[in-house]
């Protein structure tokens, strides 16, 4: 009995080694990192990383060699081929917090870094008629430097995109494009999905999905995944990203970033 235990743990373990080294990406890889809060006063949970927690995060990216990058400088490396800097981290942040500016930005300065803030416009729209402090303003989002921080889509007020139908999902869209070009507030090409959601379990609707984002002029897009992405990047459309928790250790922020979900 013993023996075929043994047997039994040694066969798991290699097919967990095997399934990690298909998994991870061999060569270079892009990181793109998920957040969402800032707060400056030490509270933390799943969606809200403190500044202290940040700031050694993002001295590690550094002091690894990564170097962080804007969407516009995807962009170029999809539709141009122009090269991106050694080890390239994109970092993100959904929902477009008020912490974002207030918190999260001038760490951002100290450490000369770049991020880049996914917009949606009823939350933005919530701040102006309440000004209640959960999101950023227009003038937050003009103080900061556009060479530092830029901005993507997020949806017009965060459905469910496994949810929609694809015409409404181009709809949404072209609402979301229309209301912030009508703010003046400047966006590269680039969406996350929310809640990471779409209809990757339905091949058809998944096909008029993907056509209708590139019809919508979107040029990258991203869901969650957990795991690196491979260059030369096959699926701009579906890039993964890394899900940055507060209530993660800062060993477990390091292995996510080395290897991503497969290293689990």
């Amino acid at each position: 009995m013993m023996y075929w235990y043994i047997l039994m743990v040694a066969i798991l373990g290699l097919v967990t080694f095997l399934f990690i080294k298909v998994s991870r990406p061999a060569g270079p890889c892009l990181r793109v990192l998920m957040y969402h809060k800032v707060s400056g006063n030490g509270n933390k949970d799943f969606l809200t990383v403190t500044a202290d927690q940040l700031s050694m995060q993002w001295k590690y990216l550094k002091t690894e060699g990564y170097s962080p990058i804007l969407f516009s400088e995807l962009v170029k490396y999809v539709k141009e081929g122009t090269p991106l800097p050694p080890r390239p981290v994109l970092l993100t942040f959904d929902d477009g917090y008020k912490d974002n500016f207030e918190v999260m930005y001038p760490i951002l300065q100290h450490l000369g870094m770049k991020a880049n803030i996914f917009l949606v416009p009823a939350y933005l729209q919530q701040q102006q008629q309440k000004a209640d402090g959960t999101y950023l303003d227009l003038h937050e989002l003009s103080r900061m430097n556009p060479s530092l921080v830029e901005y993507g889509l997020h949806s017009y007020d965060h459905q469910s995109y496994k949810v929609l139908s694809p015409a409404d999902v181009g709809e949404d869209i072209r609402k979301t494009a229309g209301w912030l070009q009508s703010q003046g507030i400047p966006f590269q090409p680039c969406l996350a999905f929310p809640y990471g959601a779409y209809p990757k379990k339905n091949p058809v609707k998944l096909k008029s999905f993907m056509d209708i984002l590139d019809q919508s002029g979107v040029v990258l897009a991203f869901r969650i995944g957990n795991r690196l992405n491979a260059m030369p990047l096959k699926k701009p459309l579906l890039l993964q990203r890394l899900d940055i928790r507060g209530d993660a250790s800062f060993e477990d922020f390091v292995k996510l970033v080395k290897r991503g979900k497969a290293a689990f």
